[in-house]
Formats: C-alpha cells, sequence, structure tokens
C-alpha cells in the first residue's frame, strides 16, 4: 500500500510537469485516477501524460482487487474457525 502511494505521489509530481499543471491538481488527478473514479475534470493531454494516467489507473486497479481479495480471505477465514470454535463445544 505504501509503495502505491509513493508511485502515486511521484506520478503526480511528474504529470506537473510534464503537463504544466500545479502539484495539487496533479495530485488530485493521479488519487481520482488511482481510486478509479476518473471525474474527468483534468485531463493529460500529452504522451507521457496519458502513459503515466494509464499505469496509475491499473495499479489502481490492482490495488484495489488485492483489498477485495484480502478482505475476503480474512472473513473467510474467521467464518470457518467460528465454525471450528462451535465445532467444538
Amino acid at each position: 500500500m505504501l509503495s502505491l502511494l509513493v508511485f502515486v505521489i511521484l506520478d503526480a509530481m511528474v504529470i506537473a510537469l510534464v503537463e504544466g499543471i500545479s502539484i495539487g491538481n496533479s495530485m488530485y488527478f493521479s488519487f481520482i485516477t488511482a481510486f478509479t473514479i476518473g471525474y474527468g475534470d483534468i485531463t493529460p493531454i500529452t504522451i507521457i501524460g496519458r502513459v503515466l494516467a494509464i499505469l496509475i489507473g491499473l495499479l489502481g486497479i490492482i490495488f484495489t482487487g488485492l483489498v477485495v481479495a484480502i478482505s475476503s480471505r480474512a472473513l473467510l477465514t474467521t467464518i470457518e474457525e467460528e465454525k471450528r470454535i462451535k465445532g467444538k463445544k
């Protein structure tokens, strides 16, 4: 999770330089893209900016999938453990 955060922040800085927008707007754009919301109010114009936006979006999708998978596995493990404890009583 920390590596995703660092990647998004670094990409935001590069996007700010490449696209000529403020750091605040590029951070906003990067986090909105990473969380797969994508309002569309800020869009990259340059090829480098677009490639970085695609990478941020893909990492956001992967991160979201990992969070769902880990949460689901934790819930399943908890349910199985409770069933096992109830079976011993």
